[in-house]
């Protein structure tokens, strides 16, 4: 039988049910090929996407990179040709774009040849110097696995013979509730409500919009924003990690609206730069941006939208939820969630959208660990080929890895299983996962590779921490030695804040011991709190990046444990990145915090004689003018910086060790002027 003929009465039913139909054919694919040539000829769909290679020419070739293009837009047939590589982010975020009555069409080799087949597609996921044209990984066999457990329709293709190897039974139909014309389901009509509701409402209670993807939350946005320009108000302002992710709010804000302005995207730094009076402010996909961000668009602005996506194939949703969450708590306690559950593409119980779910492990564990302190602890390792024999173990890590991290995203899972270099140390009590830390083990590069990469003329994928010491520290020669870093720590969302990540990193530290490791090492976005606690963990910051992370918005910090390396090293290194950010500090980002400056920073030893003491009194009295006296106000504050109050001590920083104009400090702070910043600075000497 045809592949045609076996699918057509089958997508006929999927139309009249409402969902999606998920095809999973392996064979030749010379044989393939022409098969999907038949069926599109056939079936003619409006629009088809196309994921892989030999796209046709009336397709949509999807791209790695493009995933916030697809927020939004829908098709009617969407193929996965796996013969050319099988890139898992693109074919999570890709699937939310099918409508009802759809065909999901993957070509691929048959399972035995598939295992041993490299994927390209991965490549950027493995370190130096595995070669992704012949290394196979473990992650073919891990999906496959899992799509055992959905409803797929697994078709086998050999010279023509039509082969069934998985039955697919359709959900039954279910029709949706009445709702009014504008709505495409009830909850969006909930949900604009809520939206307008920002607005009318009493200050400074935002509303958090939480959906799965094709839930129709983008839409909601954009008919919020048309009825409230409707009502006059004018001032409204979208913004997110991309124009393209703002892009379907807008488009449905334009067909209630075309020929009237109102609603319009806004980059964030340019939002935070010029901070326009606004009468509501949207923020779409809001997990994708770093939470530092969020909270100073929702402590400036007090009527505003958290929009994002539960399950977000850019960075899980549910870590920014729960700690983005209990910020709003502590802040603006009237803030209200709102989570839109009705699929307005396909109906609640798609086949597809399970699959997605079930095969990439999208889908959150409802129970929590309890922890008791006081019983034993038990420590297990896991490498990337020990995931198979344990995936219940693997689910657990990576939900939690997804919680405790906005970042994490699908290909996050395929490197687990495909990069042999990563490794996982997990902490349990009566076997619950109560915390993790995801290691990469690093270095051991070829001397003279080491010394390339400080010329600058090599770069090595997947030895972020052994480049960083070769190229950015000038020491080339700890490229060639044992590391290992620290990528990511995650501890269990009800258990944090009880010493168990602490004593995770130690435990690390005992393990690598044991394995002869050299140097263990960790880079974040830094913050005065996480370089509070790794500074407890016994590492040493030595260098901090000059440019802001673009996950983070604040600049890296790199920090070293030494193990069986040189603690006087270390050390030294520590000295040098302390005196050149002192020196330096007007090259580094202008709101670099001084709680995270006053770690970093070593300032050279200040000694004030009788006089300077006297020239500083005269100051504080107004007695003396500012830049007569401003040497011995550096020595003075590097004398007494850890000793002032630290909004004093930050605004004194930013003149003395930031070089920041009197106009930027005034903005910063908020303070009335120059006349207000030196009144400031008299009053923490008269005091000191």
């Amino acid at each position: 039988m045809p592949v045609t003929a076996c699918l057509q009465p089958l997508l006929a039913e999927a139309a009249a049910r409402q969902i999606r139909l998920p095809v999973l054919l392996q064979g030749k694919q010379a044989e393939l090929r022409l098969q999907c040539q038949q069926l599109i000829a056939t079936i003619k769909p409006q629009r088809l996407y196309w994921l892989g290679e030999q796209a046709p020419a009336a397709s949509t070739q999807l791209k790695p990179g493009n995933n916030y293009q697809l927020l939004g837009s829908e098709c009617d047939m969407l193929v996965v040709n796996a013969f050319s590589g099988f890139n898992a982010d693109l074919i999570a975020a890709s699937a939310g774009c099918l409508k009802a009555g759809g065909l999901w069409l993957l070509l691929a080799p048959p399972d035995e040849h598939w295992y041993q087949q490299p994927n390209p597609a991965h490549s950027m996921l493995l370190p130096y110097p595995l070669n992704p044209l012949a290394h196979q990984g473990q992650f073919i066999r891990f999906w496959l696995a899992r799509l055992a457990e959905c409803q797929l329709l697994k078709l086998t293709l050999n010279n023509d013979q039509l082969n069934v190897n998985q039955q697919l039974t359709l959900p039954d139909y279910q029709s949706p509730a009445a709702v009014a014309a504008l709505y495409a389901s009830t909850e969006q009509q909930q949900a604009v409500a809520a939206i307008l509701k920002v607005v009318s409402g009493h200050r400074k209670r935002p509303l958090v919009l939480v959906a799965d993807r094709g839930r129709g939350k983008s839409a909601a946005l954009g008919l919020a924003a048309a009825l409230l320009v409707q009502q006059g108000k004018k001032r409204l302002i979208i913004t997110a990690a991309s124009p393209n992710a703002a892009a379907t709010a807008i488009s449905h804000y334009q067909q209630q609206l075309p020929d009237t302005p109102g609603l319009r995207f806004m980059a964030v730094d340019q939002l935070l730069l010029e901070q326009p009076e606004l009468d509501l402010l949207l923020i779409d996909e809001a997990a994708a941006l770093p939470t530092a961000v969020l909270k100073q668009l929702a402590d400036h602005y007090s009527r505003i939208v958290f929009a994002t996506t539960e399950h977000g194939y850019e960075g899980t949703g549910r870590g920014f939820q729960l700690r983005f969450q209990r910020y709003l708590e502590q802040t603006q306690s009237g803030w209200k969630r709102l989570q839109i559950k009705q699929p307005v593409r396909y109906q609640q119980h798609d086949p597809l959208e399970r699959l997605i779910f079930t095969s990439f492990l999208l889908q959150q564990p409802e129970t929590e660990p309890i922890y008791r302190p006081g019983q034993p602890l038990q420590l297990r390792q896991y490498q990337h080929n020990d995931w198979l024999a344990t995936p219940e173990q693997l689910s657990a890590v990576f939900h939690l890895l997804s919680q405790a991290h906005y970042q994490t995203q699908v290909k996050d899972l395929a490197a687990l299983l495909d990069n042999p270099q990563l490794s996982v140390v997990a902490l349990y009590q009566h076997d619950q996962l109560l915390a993790c830390a995801l290691l990469s083990y690093e270095g051991e590069l070829e001397p003279a590779l080491c010394q390339l990469i400080y010329q600058g003329k090599r770069r090595v994928q997947g030895h972020l921490l052994a480049q960083s010491l070769a190229f950015h520290l000038a020491e080339p020669q700890l490229a060639c030695q044992r590391l290992v870093r620290v990528m990511r720590i995650a501890v269990a969302q009800p258990l944090q804040r009880q010493g168990l990540g602490g004593q995770l990193l130690a435990e690390v530290t005992n393990l690598l011991k044991q394995q002869n490791i050299d140097w263990l090492g960790t880079s974040f976005g830094v913050s005065s709190a996480l370089l509070a606690f790794w500074q407890a963990a016994a590492y040493i910051p030595v260098r901090l990046s000059h440019f802001a992370d673009n996950a983070s918005s604040e600049p890296s910090v790199l920090m070293l444990k030494p193990i069986n390396g040189s603690k006087k090293l270390v050390q030294q290194l520590n000295q040098q990145s302390a005196n050149e950010l002192y020196h330096c500090l007007q090259e580094y980002p202008a709101n670099l915090s001084f709680d995270v400056i006053s770690k970093l920073v070593l300032p050279p030893s200040a000694t004030l004689t009788a006089a300077d003491i006297a020239q500083l009194q005269l100051f504080a009295e107004g007695k003396r003018p500012y830049q007569l006296v401003a040497h011995q106000l550096l020595n003075w504050f590097n004398l007494h910086y850890l000793q002032l109050e630290s909004f004093a001590a930050a605004v004194i920083a930013a003149r003395l060790w930031q070089k920041q104009s009197w106009q930027t400090i005034s903005q910063r702070f908020q303070l009335a002027g120059k006349a207000a910043c030196i009144k400031l600075i008299q009053q923490q000497i008269s005091s000191s």
